[in-house]
């Protein structure tokens, strides 16, 4: 990059920070609302802006934190905030909140969080997908950046890996794979050219137990604009965009529309919900209904006056209040507040059990100094655990497995640390502080966050290992 370019971007960059607003709290729940899943330029235009802080004099442009869906890739969260006083966790009573401390995952549920190579020893890099079981869990091994070479189950007893399936090599120009789900009998993916304007959209399964992989077809048009799959015995079964849910025969033919799916989404079969990824949909719409798929039966959601963004699962609901998090079962019992906890359209049920809420406190920090990234709450137990953790430089990050439907497993790597790195600059090459004023002149600072390190180990947390009795 010449030095003309190299002010360019950071004119860029520093425009694109200084009109940026401020987040109000919920920093994770407010790049949530923005995203859209499997958009890959988005991601690209999103990291390359992540990070930068412009300092001239006395001010400062900040664009803090991104997180991505890279083709298939789940949430990927990378956070920088500063330490603040945060809110305690509450439940409303006459005596007040009570404090209680976020303890990490590992000493909350240690029969729960597994140590595995990031690495197969051929290279490959692992991405977690879902867990099969309390032991084992689904990882793709990854050729090149996005390119699934192969599917692998990694036992956590053993703590080793063995192949399931080869993944195929296909010609398409563009081509991932963009979400992986596992079925009684089958696992299933499905891909798209995302980087675009092709309407396109193909389906493939492999048995569980493993063996080659088997092209179901594809779609065109609208029924391309996949959010979520599922499969069954005999079919994948799979929702669009615009709303409705569809199956096509595992053993081949045309795909068909589920009678009376109009305006459903899949959440993981055989449920389906009435909130998806409608294109200019509105991001705060609160669910009010579960539909099982298999017996028709409709659970209408008790949803109270002035929660926002509220989703649920087959038991428990989760949903944006005020400043908390509020949580339920479908009916409204056993409704509290997350004082402190938030809870944006990525707060979601897993396994009917627990939540994975966003930040807790904006990074308030423990007497011995953890802070977590994220939060998973077990309403049944009225226990919090700690994913990831927050590092002094108020950085830090964790993913969710790349499964479609909501996945049992978060990771991330301690070995990756946030590094500030600082350059001075031109300030002519700078823009001005705000509209009107004068062009700076002098010296000014330019601020990068980069991730450096790890790559040798990923910390996993299974929530299918978590006791029931915890």
């Amino acid at each position: 990059m010449n030095d003309r370019d190299e002010a360019e971007l950071i004119r860029m960059l520093a425009r694109a920070a200084e009109a940026a607003p401020e987040p109000a709290g919920d920093l994770i729940g407010t790049i949530h609302r923005r995203r859209r899943q499997r958009t890959r330029r988005r991601v690209q235009s999103a990291l390359a802006v992540a990070g930068v802080i412009a300092v001239i004099g006395g001010g400062t442009a900040v664009a803090r934190g991104t997180f991505s869906n890279r083709g298939g890739e789940g949430q990927i969260v990378s956070k920088a905030t500063s330490s603040t006083e945060g809110s305690p966790l509450f439940t409303p009573s006459p005596s007040g909140p009570p404090r209680r401390a976020v303890r990490p995952a590992a000493e909350v549920w240690p029969s729960a969080v597994f140590k595995i190579p990031a690495k197969a020893a051929d290279g490959w890099k692992y991405r977690p997908v879902t867990g099969l079981s309390a032991t084992e869990l689904l990882l793709t091994a990854e050729s090149s950046f996005e390119k699934a070479g192969r599917l692998e189950v990694y036992d956590t007893t053993a703590g080793k890996s063995t192949v399931l399936a080869n993944m195929p090599v296909t010609d398409t120009k563009g081509y991932f794979v963009q979400g992986y789900e596992v079925g009684a009998e089958y696992i299933a993916w499905w891909g798209e050219t995302p980087n675009n304007s092709d309407k396109w959209a193909d389906f493939w399964v492999v048995p569980r137990s493993g063996g080659t992989p088997k092209r179901v077809g594809e779609v065109t048009g609208d029924l391309s604009r996949v959010t979520r799959i599922a499969v069954t015995s005999d079919s994948i079964v799979w929702s669009v965009t615009s709303g409705g849910i569809y199956r096509m025969p595992i053993s081949g033919g045309a795909p068909e529309r589920i009678e009376g799916t109009e305006g459903l989404h899949l959440l993981s079969w055989p449920l389906a919900v009435d909130f998806g990824e409608k294109e200019g949909g509105d991001a705060f719409k609160n669910q009010s209904r579960v539909v099982n798929l298999e017996t028709r039966q409709v659970t209408e959601v008790n949803v109270p006056d002035g929660v926002e963004n509220l989703r649920c699962g087959p038991v428990w609901c989760f949903g944006g209040w005020g400043d908390g998090a509020l949580v339920q079962r479908l009916d409204g019992s056993d409704r509290k507040i997350l004082q402190g906890m938030s809870a944006g359209p990525e707060a979601k049920d897993v396994g009917g059990r627990f939540g994975s809420l966003g930040s807790y406190g904006d990074g308030e920090r423990n007497a011995d100094g953890y802070a977590p990234v994220t939060v998973v709450y077990d309403p049944i137990s009225d226990v919090m655990a700690g994913i990831s953790k927050m590092d002094p430089s108020a950085g830090g990050g964790f993913g969710t497995g790349i499964s479609s439907s909501p996945s049992s497993i978060l990771y991330w790597d301690e070995g990756k640390k946030q590094v500030r790195e600082c350059k001075t600059v031109d300030g002519r090459i700078l823009p001005p502080a705000s509209s009107g004023e004068p062009v700076p002149t002098g010296e000014g600072t330019v601020c990068s966050t980069n991730e450096v390190g790890g790559g040798k180990e990923l910390t996993v947390v299974n929530l299918l290992a978590v006791p029931p009795t915890e």
